[in-house]
């Protein structure tokens, strides 16, 4: 990407979803990654700086952490990198020195070491690189050579020799090759000339023998970028950067292809990737200027229907999936309550099964007004208005009690908190300097670090990032209106990128899980509903609803499809449901709360939401229903006086 980032995502094996997850800094001009077969490393290819970066997966969480001697040296611009499926070598093509980087991978640590005779020497110009599945032969397209380079690999040393006949011939500027499940086939992309080569390959030297009928057209324009063959082996699918779709074809006997009927499907801009997830029901596609990531399932027949968007971080070149051992699943942990008036910290521990709450005791603080947790759920946050200062805490794993780390200074009275994704910068809305606190994290310890100050409207009350971040918006009650920010990825600065108008008195903002659209509560009875530009992160208004009689918070459930607003006058938390397609709200009914429901929160895992209820000193549990987003009350539990925000943590597994 060209922020120098890596995304990770987590995928729903219902629906395909996918929910940001956080991201990590790489190299310069990171161009190609891939996940090794046991899905315990990730290594992405930087081609600016001509190293390869190297990261542990968390294996419940799926995050990333940096390898030992991360990142590691390859060969002059790589543009693609593939580790074979006994995950014991790693081969990185490199455009620049027409050659190929090997490594023999750790199975521990996941670090690199160069392999004997490396680097092998490829054709010119080489940009992608596979292996077929018995990790037998790898290969790899020479993009101004026009052919392709096939190799025996050595399954002791992982050493390569020239297959028999190598290099074959393609069309014109081949970029992508994959090879089909079953091993017989391989097919390359060929950008210049906008069709697929076909070949069968010799299962004992390795030589490839073109398909009849081969090269298979895959459409006026199409400008093909990458290609995979779904798990099963019967479609074919090809990323057409040119024409902004994807073609599909079924894949017969013989290897031959023939487009899947209503075939290309329109992706939102230039089609720069394309995969199919191990269960074989999702097709994954990078929509490179639209910064977004598009999610299709497959039909029977091989085709493609729209299934949902969620936004990334700019430039995305290539997408790799990983399968687990189990679904992925949240579990709500631990909350906590920030009590105004008493001065104090609500703790509980959530029943997963339940939602109920059963609390763990307080902490005192100083005009809590706002709580953060960081995405690792190790530390906690606090925005103290009386001191003009953020505590902060490190969560007890499993107790989920807070311990202090002490203070840090903010501006003049801190009444909202947000951390972003990657839990390395947080920030703090101050109400009445009428600025934001910028900070780094320690991402060993938690501590916090000053990076300044930055301006922000009238009476910033509420602040948050959005789920790529690269975003932050501020809704400032007094000025009416939103500001908005980009962040750098580097060090955390915000940089203003503009304002726009938010209605009388907003004191909410929240942004949805995809990362498209941004709600606004005005206390002056609706709600604002904007779209967020991908490359900008501008937004523009699509209207308003009304949001009873005093709307003071909104809540997105994790799925998009139902908001949640919380009513302090009528005592009600009110319930819409969610266009994922548009970001437009329909109202869908009430629930009835306590006195003043500010805030209401939906936990993570989407099965439970929550309602502080301001003037009862309590908070309120909901099941929510997944069909129709209704809330059902679970009871209530203490907390102390006034709670005014509240926040929800969860573990992934």
């Amino acid at each position: 990407m060209i922020d120098n980032t890596v995304c990770a995502y987590t995928v729903s094996p219902a629906t395909g979803q996918l929910r940001a997850n956080g991201y990590s800094l790489v190299g310069k001009q990171p161009y190609a990654l891939t996940v090794d077969p046991r899905g315990k490393f990730a290594y992405v290819v930087n081609s600016g700086d001509n190293t390869a970066s190297a990261f542990s997966i968390d294996p419940a969480s799926g995050a990333l952490s940096s390898i030992a001697g991360s990142p590691f040296q390859v060969g002059t611009a790589p543009l693609s990198i593939v580790v074979d499926p006994s995950g014991s070598f790693a081969y990185a093509t490199n455009a620049g020195s027409n050659n190929i980087s090997a490594f023999a991978i750790d199975a521990s640590s996941g670090g690199l070491t160069p392999l004997t005779g490396s680097p092998f020497l490829a054709g010119t110009d080489p940009t992608s690189i596979t292996i077929d599945p018995f990790g037998k032969f790898l290969y790899l397209v020479n993009n101004t050579s026009n052919n392709v380079s096939g190799f025996a690999i050595d399954p002791s040393s992982g050493v390569l020799t020239a297959v028999q006949g190598s290099p074959f011939t393609t069309g014109f500027q081949p970029f992508a090759v994959t090879i089909a499940p079953s091993g017989q086939f391989a097919f390359v992309a060929n950008s210049g000339s906008g069709d697929i080569s076909a070949f069968t390959i010799n299962s004992a030297n390795g030589a490839l023998t073109p398909v009849a009928g081969s090269p298979f057209l895959a459409g006026a324009g199409s400008e093909i970028s990458g290609v995979t063959v779904d798990p099963a082996g019967k479609f074919l699918y090809t990323a057409n950067f040119g024409s902004g779709s994807v073609s599909a074809f079924t894949i017969d006997s013989s290897g031959a292809l023939s487009p899947v009927a209503g075939s290309p499907f329109p992706v939102s801009s230039a089609a720069r990737s394309v995969q199919v997830d191990p269960s074989d029901k999702f097709a994954y596609v990078t929509a490179m200027d639209s910064n977004q990531i598009e999610v299709f399932s497959i039909e029977p027949t091989g085709g493609l229907s729209f299934s949902s968007t969620v936004s990334s971080r700019t430039l995305k070149t290539a997408l790799s999936l990983s399968l687990g051992t189990a679904a992925v699943s949240y579990t709500p942990k631990f909350a906590y309550a920030a009590n105004s008036v008493s001065s104090t910290v609500s703790m509980y521990t959530i029943d997963p099964v339940t939602g109920a709450l059963t609390s763990i005791g307080t902490i005192a603080a100083a005009l809590p007004r706002s709580v953060a947790v960081d995405p690792s759920g190790r530390f906690a946050y606090i925005a103290n208005q009386a001191a003009n200062n953020v505590a902060m805490y490190t969560i007890d794993a499993n107790t989920g009690a807070l311990t202090s780390m002490g203070t840090i200074a903010a501006g003049s009275n801190p009444i909202t908190m947000a951390v972003d994704p990657s839990g390395r910068f947080a920030y703090a809305g101050n109400a009445v300097s009428n600025d934001v606190s910028m900070y780094t994290i320690n991402t060993n310890s938690g501590a916090l670090a000053s990076i300044g100050t930055i301006a922000a409207g009238t009476t910033p009350f509420a602040a948050t990032v959005d789920p790529t971040g690269r975003f932050a918006y501020v809704a400032n009650q007094t000025s009416g209106d939103v500001s908005i920010y980009t962040i750098e990825s580097n060090t955390g600065t915000l940089s203003p990128a503009g304002t726009i108008a938010a209605g009388t008195d907003p004191v909410s903002v929240t942004v949805d899980p995809s990362g498209r659209f941004v709600y606004v509560a005005n206390q002056i009875n609706n709600v604002f509903m904007y779209t967020i530009d991908a490359a900008t992160g501008a937004l523009s208004s699509i209207g308003t609803i009304p949001g009873g009689i005093e709307p003071m918070s909104v809540a997105v459930h994790p799925s998009g499809k139902f908001a949640y607003v919380g009513d302090v006058v009528s005592d009600d938390v009110l319930i819409y449901s969610v266009d994922t397609t548009t970001g437009t709200l329909t109202w869908a009914g009430t629930a009835a709360a306590g006195m003043y429901p500010f805030p209401v929160v939906v936990d993570p895992s989407g099965k439970f939401a929550y309602a502080a209820n301001g003037n009862s000193n309590n908070i309120e549990t909901y099941s929510i229903d997944p069909i129709t987003g209704a809330l059902t009350s679970l009871g209530t539990i203490r907390a102390g006086t006034l709670p005014s925000w509240l926040v929800v943590t969860a573990s992934i597994h």
